[in-house]
């Protein structure tokens, strides 16, 4: 016996190409941002360099040589402008040609520089914090002077969160816009499939005609015609094996009559000692006959067989009592009481097969039905509306086990009376789908036996 290992579960097609778009548009989502931040970010990033570099322009403008010396003419009200810069803080420092401070702060380092050059920009760390600062190389004749102007980086850093925030929001949107779009295309690319799929779950078991294409994508007509030819295939076979049991099951039951006749002509003839011997087998012919009948009318009401153009209104009330006097010698003979109750009630349907499908409904109760007892078959229409043809016996009844067992061809319940085939009830059950109906089997009563009803659809 093989291991069972449950199914996993199948990703559908719209959740695998989600998922299969969702790290690209992700990743699409980080460059975006990172472009538009810089894009952005920078040319304020540059204006604020800009103003960095016009501070220590201005401060070199302060600067002086006096003799021998250098000197910074910066009043404090002139430092107190050069450092007022809003939430940042502002360093400035000037040094002397031989690196000796001569204004500003000691712990401000220059940055690298270049004689005659522009302000030089650099990141550094002053006190634990990250500022950016400007180094200005000014030449006099004393020799060079070193200016230094820095600042922290809070406003920079807060424009720069806001230029994020602000372009946060429409990329995220943009995405989940463009994702809902795959998800509706995706959606609107595998509908077809969808009904598709409706359209072969609605089918009847006996709907043998191509799947329709619709507007099918290209990609799935080569499936869907390869299942239309499957489909033939297969009816092809099933035609082929209709026709071999019906012709084999035709050829046999003229033999078989002539056979049964002679025999019966020949217990006749013979000495009471040897009678007996013939009727064993005159009846056993006529079980054979029997069994070919239902082989004939089997192949003749299964799926491959066309009825729709025998469908005719039928009065199954009409058929009851057509049939009746069919079966009362047989119940008779077994002292068993045979009634019908025929309520009109009119289908559409091959009358012919409703015939087979009474006789063998009839023949199931007589076979399981003890002598003394009881079997009633009645048509009308039920309290939903629609026909039935039903038949009721107060024999020993139908495990619910084998409720759904009993229909299948060649199956006997444990315990079977009788010689029978196991066909009649598989009859019946083909009969039944031939006409889209439905079956069930109750209980007859407190009593025991067993109800059978099938029900048909309305007439339209």
């Amino acid at each position: 016996m093989k291991p069972y290992w449950p199914e996993r579960p199948r990703q559908t097609l719209r959740r695998r190409l989600l998922v299969f778009l969702l790290a690209p548009l992700a990743a699409l989502l980080v460059i975006s941002l990172a472009a538009d931040y810089h894009i952005a970010f920078d040319p304020a990033n540059e204006a604020y360099d800009h103003a960095l570099a016009d501070d220590a322009a201005a401060l070199a403008g302060r600067v002086h040589v006096q003799g021998v010396t250098v000197a910074v003419d910066l009043p404090p009200a002139a430092e107190a402008v050069l450092r007022s810069n809003g939430k940042d803080l502002e360093f400035l420092a000037v040094l002397g040609p031989a690196g000796q401070l001569l204004a500003g702060d000691a712990n401000l380092q220059p940055g690298p520089t270049m004689p005659g050059a522009l302000p030089a920009l650099s990141d550094d760390s002053l006190g634990g914090k990250t500022v950016r600062k400007a180094s200005y190389l000014l030449e006099t004749s004393r020799g060079p002077v070193t200016i230094v102007v820095a600042e922290t980086t809070q406003k920079r850093k807060r424009i720069g969160s806001k230029i994020l925030a602000a372009m946060i929001v429409p990329n995220v949107l943009l995405i989940l816009a463009t994702l809902g779009l795959v998800y509706i295309g995706v959606r609107s690319g595998v509908a077809p499939l969808a009904h598709l799929s409706e359209e072969i779950g609605r089918r009847s078991p006996h709907d043998v005609s191509p799947l329709p294409k619709g507007d099918v994508p290209g990609e799935i007509e080569p499936l869907v015609n390869a299942m239309s030819t499957l489909i033939d295939d297969l009816q092809a076979a099933a035609m082929a094996q209709q026709s071999f049991l019906a012709n084999a099951a035709h050829q046999l039951k003229t033999p078989l009559a002539a056979l049964q006749t002679q025999l019966e002509l020949t217990a006749a003839e013979l000495p009471r000692e040897y009678r007996h011997r013939v009727v064993n087998l005159r009846d056993a012919t006529q079980r054979l006959s029997h069994l070919v009948h239902q082989f004939l009318a089997l192949a003749r009401s299964g799926p491959e067989a066309d009825i729709a153009h025998e469908r005719r209104p039928v009065d199954l009330a009409h058929l009851l009592q057509e049939n009746a006097s069919v079966w009362y010698d047989r119940a008779l003979a077994r002292d068993i009481d045979l009634g019908f109750e025929p309520e009109s009630a009119v289908i559409d349907g091959a009358e012919w097969l409703l015939r087979e499908l009474l006789a063998n409904l009839i023949d199931n109760a007589l076979k399981y039905t003890s002598p003394g007892g009881q079997v009633t078959a009645r048509s009308g229409t039920g309290e939903d509306g629609r026909p039935f043809i039903e038949v009721e016996d107060n024999g020993p009844g139908i495990p619910e086990a084998e409720h759904q067992r009993i229909f299948d061809r060649f199956y006997r319940a444990a315990g079977s009376p009788g010689s029978g085939t196991g066909l009649g009830l598989a009859i019946v059950k083909e009969v039944v789908d031939r006409h889209d109906a439905s079956i069930h089997i109750t209980d007859a009563g407190p009593g025991g036996g067993a109800r059978i009803r099938v029900s048909f659809l309305p007439r339209r």
